[in-house]
């Protein structure tokens, strides 16, 4: 089931990643992510300086779950457009074309249930910083996830059908 979170004061802003995932916390350190599509503000940047890995010019990056928990438990990145997914085993190779995206993706809203890569176990879509989707294969994490955002709801095709 797809969930969308938006409209809600349960997070300070979409996506503060580490807020968003810290229920599966442990879950989300297991998997490999593909970043795609991102377009974000580190919010420490000045207290902090760069984030080595993030690129706004790449087409994608790459994360050890370890890695990426590191990298947002220890800073404040505000995500307004971006794709996480979360692989159980390695990242597939993907062409430029395969390569998932939120930004005018009619996708996200037609085919709500559909991952935007099928190998996916968790996806978490930034839409515009006003709206955090979040998919998953795994009920236990979807239940996590529910109990901590009880706005969130489930995302029907008609729901944004303007998109």
């Amino acid at each position: 089931m797809t969930l969308i979170l938006e409209n809600t004061k349960q997070v300070e802003f979409h996506t503060e990643l580490y807020e968003i995932i810290e229920p599966f916390e442990k879950e989300f350190s297991e998997l490999n992510w593909l970043l795609t599509n991102q377009d974000y503000r580190i919010l420490d940047y000045d207290q902090k300086g760069r984030i080595e890995k993030l690129d706004f010019e790449s087409e994608k990056i790459t994360f050890s779950g370890i890695e990426l928990l590191g990298i947002i438990k220890n800073r404040k990145i505000d995500f307004s457009w971006c794709v996480f997914c979360g692989f159980k085993n390695d990242i597939p190779k993907l062409k430029k074309s395969e390569l998932p995206y939120a930004d005018l993706n009619s996708d996200i809203w037609n085919k709500p249930n559909e991952f935007l890569n099928k190998q996916s176990e968790i996806e978490i879509i930034s839409f515009d910083g006003t709206a955090t989707i979040f998919k998953t294969k795994n009920m236990e994490i979807e239940n996590k996830f529910r109990e901590k955002f009880t706005d969130a709801i489930e995302l029907k095709k008609t729901l944004h059908n303007n998109v």
